[in-house]
């Protein structure tokens, strides 16, 4: 009886992930809490991806901070990235020397988490494919985001990594 089970699970999720498109699209809210992403029983890419599209949802729907969505170093680049010349923040200058070893300096974008726009609407994902898999076990994804009534288009590819019995943000390449 396991096994027949076992056959029409691996039966089922072959038949899926074969004629799944290759893009997605974020159709409907989907309810998360914070640090409780999980991975399901797909593989990791596609675990990984319908990870980040709640991620994203949750994130623009302001229930879900972006420390609680990327690793501690990425959070912290991000905030150097953001606070560059700002009061209490530091050079570019002293933010490339500070970072250039851990990530690409040269495609942080300074002005927001994943948008470059401060003032936004409505944002939605529109396409969101895998690009490759890192050597580290995460997923680099190229993703288009829309303001829907902007109609500003935002192209970033966000690399997630697996933490425990979820996934992070590990960087976002603008």
């Amino acid at each position: 009886m396991n096994q027949l089970i076992i056959l029409a699970t691996l039966f089922l999720s072959s038949f899926y992930s074969s004629t799944e498109n290759k893009t997605c699209e974020l159709k409907s809210p989907i309810e998360i809490s914070e640090n409780h992403f999980k991975k399901d029983d797909f593989n990791d890419d596609e675990a990984a991806k319908k990870w980040l599209l709640k991620a994203i949802d949750q994130f623009f729907k302001e229930t879900v901070e972006m420390e609680n969505i990327t690793t501690k170093a990425y959070n912290e680049y991000k905030l150097d990235a953001m606070n560059i010349d700002m009061e209490s923040g530091m050079t570019l200058p002293a933010f490339e020397k500070k970072w250039k070893s851990k990530f690409n300096t040269k495609r942080v974008g300074y002005d927001g988490f994943l948008i470059s726009a401060q003032d936004w609407n409505k944002i939605s994902v529109t396409s969101c494919l895998l690009m490759n898999t890192t050597k580290d076990n995460g997923c680099l994804f190229r993703v288009v985001l829309k303001d829907v009534v902007s109609k500003e288009v935002f192209k970033r590819d966000i690399k997630v990594i697996p933490s425990g019995k979820s996934f992070l943000i590990a960087d976002v390449l603008e």
